[in-house]
């Protein structure tokens, strides 16, 4: 009997969300977490680097966000290695249905690569997937332009919105 019951509330707690409306979510807090490829060039050819990466945002509006982001290294690339990033965003939306919104985001981050950080200005586009009203999948570019040089990031990464 626990376990039916269990069942049924594991069903319910995913089925009600996929019945609200989209608009009932489009502002509030979001959080997301998935991998991202930071594509360096180097001076011996390209340098990949991975990490695991999550953002925390605000939606004020079914248009304007914020958000904060971090990652933290998990794959080297020819003896580089990505130490972790931060960057700080505001977040303009585009809903071109009521599951699919584009993205486009500019803000600061700072990068450290083999213990030498840099910072700048970072910016990109992306699009967002909302299989139900909560649950979506968003996967997004940005380039990161600092004193240094530039890189692009690319991120995949599952969204869920509170």
């Amino acid at each position: 009997m626990k376990l039916k019951l269990a069942l049924v509330t594991a069903a319910a707690v995913f089925a009600v969300p996929a019945a609200m409306s989209a608009s009932a979510q489009s502002t509030g807090l979001y959080a997301s977490g998935g991998y991202a490829n930071y594509n360096f060039d180097a001076p011996g050819g390209d340098v990949n680097l991975g990490g695991i990466q999550g953002r925390l945002g605000y939606s004020f509006t079914p248009n304007i966000a914020v958000e904060g982001e971090g990652t933290v290294g998990v794959k080297d690339d020819g003896g580089n290695e990505l130490n972790n990033e931060v960057g700080a965003y505001v977040v303009g939306k585009i809903p071109v249905t009521s599951q699919l919104d584009l993205l486009a985001r500019v803000g600061v981050s700072r990068t450290e690569v083999n213990d030498n950080d840099d910072d700048g200005l970072a910016y990109g586009a992306g699009a967002q997937w909302n299989f139900t009203s909560q649950d979506g999948i968003r996967g997004d570019w940005t380039r990161h332009d600092y004193d240094a040089g530039e890189f692009d990031a690319w991120s995949v990464a599952y969204v869920r919105k509170f």
